[in-house]
């Protein structure tokens, strides 16, 4: 791990040479040089100007020099045992391997089926179609292997506006995240094996009944309740025929880890809606239903995430000849034969210098999500006609892609306490560090998750919910900077630490289980490396803004139960120009506080919607068919024609099952 033994040996006495609490400081910087790849150089010549500093008002102060070597020792293996779980987090063997430089070297062959996009949706089917030693499918994924953070899934938000993460924005529009930075909404993508799922909270949600009873109201009468909760059994469980030198894909689902200090607040919630006449919800795989919980299951194991590109891909690659994967390579364009009435391959730029051509003897399948899915689409040909006719690409069919694109959104609210409450160590701490490392436990490990579902709409007394209450969590006195991960404005997140003051805060996201306002997904150019437009009208419909209202409501008569008045919880008041002109708290302050923090969950669906033939609205039909086109199909979340009551994790996962029966039944005579 380190650079020599030399440099580590310096190091140590250059530790052992000052106090011990800077030498903490010091055996920190190496932790984290461990965990990142950082040279231990670099961390000594960091470290030193710190150390150097502290050590003129601390010389009276040194720890002696001396010692026998077992001290030493101890302190090697230390490192030696956090070093080789860092090479455990980090093994190459948990994902496929990468075909590239054998499709530079050799060329590449026909497939069956190439699939674009290793995210949740393509890695299932990829996983599943190739259980099957006679179809030959290449998964193409514009990525690469997910970092560490990816592993340690509660260092996700470090991932945003890295090389792992598609990073768009918004177009401009007045009316929803004016709060953010340019005013624009942010729209984070995972851009790795994995795709969004590596990053994400890996919460596993089904929806409910009634989502799937709008979709067969919508004309998806192929799709019910009943079969997505049997995909839903068969993912949980390995086929029972699996040995080991034939593993099949399958969904690992855990509860997160608590710590002590987090059964407090969830106490604290869950006391207060029951005192609302809100039930606990033990059990969510009976889908989404009105009631409070934090028995929330996530693709999550150990404190390591186990996303589905681990657990189906991954696991199943390197067993599989049949099943080809090439990272880093992004998908330009989608061919056509002759007449341009079938796909037959696609065009990619590999490592940003190679451009190649694959056929695809089967099909061609988009997985690449709600907003890149349209783009290849658009890129390629298929989209409305007077767009593509603006930006002169030849069309190959006139459909609807890139409309319908919605989101559950999330409105944040911030409540400060009167009274402490118990917070769990800091994740920086090196003992929360070795913790994770050696035992897989402590603050790195743990989540303090809870989840609220409630029906808003007093004249409908539905047991399924409208909102969802994402996430009920604390942030510590002096830590309001934590609120620049969701790209606020500097002003705002300013704001909120001048009127935290030295109060720790709690912090409700709320999000609209079935929002009205649809957004679009567009071309900025021809040029296939141009970032997309994204037009979000978060909450520009009355409907969507009088839920968000009832919300805040609902919240406000939490802050009225014993168990909040007890923590002295209040609603803070985030300081907004625009809206402080208005009377705080009337329906007109809160509607000009939902166009400013009224935000991006970061759940797009519905891009590529599916419907009935006669539907002019849908892209795809039942069976994931492109209209009017032949050998395409789409197996992601741009296919909702709605959005599913809660985190999209689940049923895109389901989706991507239901695809791979419906691909291996249409083709079943040809590739037997």
């Amino acid at each position: 791990m380190f650079n020599s033994y030399l440099t580590c040996t310096n190091f140590r006495f250059f530790i052992w040479g000052f106090s011990s609490s800077t030498a903490t400081v010091a055996l920190t910087l190496v932790v984290i040089a461990v965990i990142s790849g950082t040279t231990l150089a670099n961390v000594i010549s960091d470290a030193s100007k710190l150390l150097t500093a502290a050590n003129d008002t601390t010389a009276h102060a040194r720890c002696t020099t001396s010692a026998v070597g077992s001290a030493e020792a101890l302190v090697s293996n230390l490192f030696a045992a956090i070093n080789t779980a860092k090479c455990e987090l980090t093994n190459a063997s948990q994902w496929p391997a990468d075909f590239a430089d054998e499709a530079l070297r050799e060329g590449l062959e026909k497939y069956d089926f190439v699939i674009v996009g290793a995210g949740t949706a393509g890695s299932v089917v990829a996983s599943r179609l190739t259980e099957n030693p006679r179809i030959k499918v290449l998964l193409v994924e514009a990525g690469e292997d997910p970092p560490i953070e990816s592993e340690i899934f509660t260092l996700s938000s470090t991932l945003h506006h890295s090389p792992y993460t598609w990073t768009d924005f918004g177009e401009p529009n007045p009316n929803c995240c004016q709060g953010m930075q340019q005013h624009r909404c942010y729209w984070p993508r995972g851009k790795m094996v994995g795709g969004s799922s590596s990053m994400s909270g890996s919460i596993f949600l089904l929806g409910n009944k009634e989502d799937f009873d709008r979709w067969r109201l919508l004309g998806c009468d192929k799709w019910s309740w009943e079969e997505m909760k049997f995909l839903y059994e068969k993912a949980l469980k390995a086929s029972q025929h699996e040995v080991v030198d034939k593993p099949v894909g399958t969904v690992v689902l855990n509860q997160f880890d608590h710590l002590e200090e987090h059964n407090e607040l969830a106490q604290l919630v869950l006391n207060a809606s029951s005192e609302l006449g809100l039930r606990y919800i033990s059990d969510l795989s009976d889908g989404t239903i009105v009631g409070y919980t934090d028995a929330i299951p996530a693709n999550i194991e150990k404190g390591r995430r186990m996303s589905v590109a681990k657990t189906y891909l991954g696991q199943v690659s390197r067993t599989r000849p049949n099943l080809h994967v090439i990272k880093k390579a992004m998908v330009t364009k989608i061919l056509f034969s002759s007449d341009n009435s079938r796909a037959v391959g696609v065009e990619f730029i590999l490592r940003n210098r190679h451009r190649l051509k694959v056929a695809a003897m089967s099909e061609v399948l988009l997985a690449a999500g709600a907003i890149n899915s349209p783009k290849l689409l658009l890129q390629s040909g298929i989209g409305p006609s007077e767009h593509l006719k603006s930006l002169r690409i030849n069309q190959i069919a006139d459909l609807p892609v890139g409309n319908n694109l919605h989101d559950h959104g999330m409105l944040p609210l911030i409540l400060k306490f009167g009274r402490e409450i118990n917070l769990p160590s800091s994740m920086a701490e090196p003992q929360s560090v070795a913790d994770y490392f050696l035992r897989q436990t402590g603050p790195l490990a743990a989540s303090i998750s809870i989840m609220g579902f409630i029906n808003t709409n007093a004249s409908n007394s539905s047991q399924y919910p409208d909102l969802h209450l994402v996430s009920h969590t604390i942030v510590p006195a002096g830590a309001a900077d934590s609120f620049k991960f969701l790209q606020l404005r500097d002003e705002i997140v300013a704001g909120i630490s001048s009127a935290a003051g030295n109060k720790s805060l709690l912090q409700i996201y709320g999000s609209l289980l079935r929002p009205r306002s649809r957004g679009k997904v567009r071309l900025r150019s021809a040029d296939p490396q141009a970032p997309p437009l994204i037009y979000n009208n978060y909450a520009t419909e009355p409907a969507d803004q009088l839920t968000l209202l009832r919300y805040v409501r609902f919240v406000q008569r939490m802050c009225t139960t014993a168990a909040f008045r007890n923590y002295g919880l209040q609603l803070l008041h985030v300081p907004i120009e625009e809206c402080d002109r208005l009377p705080y708290d009337s329906d007109d302050y809160w509607m000009c506080y939902i166009k400013y923090l009224y935000i991006g969950a970061w759940h797009p669906v519905g891009t590529c919607r599916m419907g009935a033939y006669t539907d002019s609205h849908a892209v795809v039909d039942q069976r994931l068919r492109v209209r009017g086109v032949n050998g395409l199909r789409l197996v992601d979340a741009s296919i909702m024609p709605e959005i599913t009551s809660g985190n999209t994790n689940g049923p895109t996962t389901l989706i991507a099952e239901k695809a791979a029966v419906m691909i291996e039944d249409d083709w079943k005579e040809e590739l037997t």
